[in-house]
């Protein structure tokens, strides 16, 4: 067991140079199709508290999709010293009140803001649209999610590969894809990813097992795009 978690961590570290791999198949930036406006929408992101270079990695990647694609964009990451929790509650609640549809990025490793989230009115919380989290084993706040107000929860079930999938997924959101369509797209390609890091590793990370853990499934409206609004 312990070498198992040991081989998908080795993945997992690799997962932002991986990207300058993945760039020679698709392109690096889909910049069109879809109105850059965001009307109507706001996006907010949490990162938990990692190594600098994740921290990095994972801001240089969302922050210019969220900026091109919603009306307002707010990102956040966590420190030793200051988990982040006023500001992203004060400023979700700000964006609730003020745009149709609201989405989040939980990225951070096993989390519980849902429990931050629960603090807000009802009235507010009907407005959560998509919320993604790449928190393993999270999947089962779906239900929870959905009861405080969001139209849908992605999530993965295990010691998942969260970062290759979610590399893909964003792109597809962003691009105008359904969640269902996004879903199923970045998931074969991150079953893709982990089968060349199984041979890379020379065997010792089991890409089946490591992909049964780390595919990502949807609970509420996979219909959604990121053109949508009220419901």
């Amino acid at each position: 067991m312990k070498r198992s978690y040991a081989a998908l961590s080795a993945v997992l570290l690799t997962g932002l140079a991986y990207g300058a791999v993945v760039a020679l198949t698709e392109r690096p930036v889909w910049d069109k199709g879809l109105p850059s406006t965001g009307e109507g929408r706001a996006a907010l992101a949490i990162r938990d508290n990692v190594t600098p270079f994740q921290k990095w990695g994972s801001k240089a990647f969302t922050g210019p999709y969220l900026d091109r694609y919603y009306r307002s964009a707010s990102y956040f990451t966590q420190t030793s010293s200051d988990d982040q929790k006023r500001a992203f509650l004060a400023r979700l609640d700000e964006a609730l009140a003020e745009h149709e549809a609201v989405d989040l990025f939980l990225l951070a490793h096993n989390n519980k803001y849902v429990d931050w989230v629960e603090e807000l009115s009802p009235e507010r919380r009907r407005r959560l649209r998509l919320v993604y989290n790449t928190g393993c084993r999270d999947l089962t706040q779906g239900p929870r999610w959905l009861g405080l107000g969001a139209r849908a929860y992605v999530g993965h079930p295990g010691a998942s590969a969260s970062p290759v999938f979610y590399f893909y997924f964003l792109r597809r959101w962003a691009r105008g894809h359904t969640i269902r369509e996004a879903l199923a797209e970045s998931n074969e390609l991150m079953r893709a990813a982990l089968g060349r890091a199984e041979a890379l590793s020379l065997g010792k990370l089991d890409a089946g097992r490591a992909y049964e853990e780390s595919e990502a499934f949807c609970f509420g409206d996979d219909q959604l795009q990121i053109q949508g609004t009220a419901p």
